[in-house]
């Protein structure tokens, strides 16, 4: 009865020895992807996301602009003072902001209408060593680029001759686009930079302070 109670202690033991073995190995190869695969797939698709980023905002910009007929005059105000001197440039925080939600939201549609995505990457890239990163066939992997959209305005007062400005405005748009992975996601974060609007300012402009937290144009003070 001994000889058999011991085969029987005997055979559990070895049954939890290879269920140990078994969640660690399941166990590195986790970390494995997660610290040396995951980090190279979103470097190898960093380009590729980048373009689908890029795309997404100007064909926004484009069709937002397009649509509305936005030009400097409904962002900006200007006034004079009686010498001809800018006394302020005033921003209207209605129509820019109604701007900024506009492109957002066709920003994040075209984002979302973007889909699956795959990216073909060198097996010997998986090895995490340079020297093999280019070498044996491309493994493609699928990526699914899901996004959100913060804007936010920056203004730029250049000397364009004698006593005039031009002014540019800007809107900053941070595109955040999660790449889904196998078994882990990886953020990557995309900040573009586009021309919405411009004027030629006749007239000496004093110093202009900005403050585009809330879309507003601080007033311009004379010197």
């Amino acid at each position: 009865m001994r000889k058999v109670k011991n085969k029987r202690l005997s055979l559990k033991t070895k049954a939890y020895i290879c269920l140990g073995c078994v969640l660690f190995f399941v166990l590195i190869v986790f970390l494995y992807f997660h610290y040396i695969v995951s980090p190279l797939v979103v470097e190898v698709s960093r380009a590729q996301v980048d373009s689908i980023a890029t795309t997404a905002i100007s064909d926004a910009i484009y069709d937002v602009i397009q649509e509305e007929n936005y030009e400097y005059d409904d962002f900006m105000k200007i006034s004079y003072a009686q010498d001809g001197v800018v006394s302020t440039i005033t921003a209207d925080p209605i129509e820019l902001n109604n701007f900024a939600r506009e492109l957002s939201t066709k920003a994040q549609i075209y984002l979302d209408e973007v889909g699956q995505h795959s990216v073909d990457i060198p097996l010997g890239s998986f090895t995490g060593i340079n020297a093999l990163s280019g070498l044996g066939p491309d493994v493609k992997i699928n990526i699914v680029p899901i996004g959100s959209v913060i804007t936010s305005f920056t203004s730029l007062f250049k000397e364009a001759g004698i006593n005039q400005t031009l002014h540019s405005v800007y809107i900053d748009v941070n595109v955040t686009i999660s790449v889904i992975l196998p078994l882990t996601t990886k953020h990557v974060d995309f900040v573009t930079q586009v021309l919405i609007c411009e004027n030629l300012i006749n007239g000496k402009v004093p110093e202009v302070y900005l403050n585009f937290g809330n879309a507003v144009l601080g007033e311009a003070q004379n010197s």
